[in-house]
């Protein structure tokens, strides 16, 4: 059954002038109009303004980058979060369109190719197609940071060390899930959900509570 804006923004928590940006943009197909002040809206309307929303929300991506994904010839709405498995380049590449080669990145914080050739070798520092995007020069820098206080704990070597335990478990869960399983579309959301939204909220509660005991015992 056909939806008018106000039923639309209702659904899906959304205004309507973000509604109205998404069309503009080309993430939204054009609503039926059936007279000149009555737009309508198809049901999907309310799943692909939600799949939009999370997309934004959860990896952070920009309207050029969902675009892109929507807009490549090998996406199907149908198939949804299973899609993006499919093209997750689409998301992650570079949301701007500044582009840094090595010897910029270099030359902007006065390190050698060695050190920088060697945060790439330990997987502290991804290089994308092209080169490094503005989210490299904001690792590099914090990488540079750490380096003044990290010592003995050596916490970057424990990040990665993790990541690509975690990277690992989760690839071989999705592997073995999505392999002939026909609820590919449900699980592969339930996998993101579980690597960008459980994940995070883990580490970084269990952050918190770490702080909070040690000082209630100081």
């Amino acid at each position: 059954m056909p939806l008018k804006m106000n039923q639309l923004v209702k659904l899906t928590d959304t205004p309507k002038s973000t509604i109205l940006y998404y069309i503009k943009e080309g993430l939204l197909p054009e609503p039926h109009k059936v007279k000149p002040n009555v737009h309508l809206y198809d049901d999907d309307f309310v799943e692909r303004i939600k799949f939009i929303k999370y997309l934004q929300n959860n990896f952070h991506a920009t309207i050029s980058q969902i675009r892109s994904l929507l807009q490549h010839n090998d996406f199907d709405f149908s198939r949804g979060f299973e899609a993006v498995l499919d093209m997750l380049d689409t998301l992650t590449g570079p949301s701007s369109a500044k582009i840094y080669t090595e010897e910029e990145v270099c030359e902007m914080f006065g390190i050698s190719k060695e050190k920088l050739r060697g945060w790439l070798d330990d997987g502290a520092l991804f290089m994308r197609e092209g080169g490094f995007s503005e989210k490299e020069i904001e690792i590099v820098s914090i990488l540079l940071e750490l380096e003044k206080f990290d010592g003995d704990i050596e916490l970057l070597g424990a990040y990665v060390k993790h990541a690509k335990e975690l990277s690992k478990l989760e690839v071989e869960l999705a592997e073995k899930l999505l392999g002939s399983n026909s609820r590919k579309n449900e699980i592969a959301k339930g996998l993101f959900d579980a690597a960008l939204i459980l994940k995070p909220y883990l580490f970084n509660m269990h952050l918190v509570h770490m702080y909070q005991k040690r000082g209630g015992g100081s």
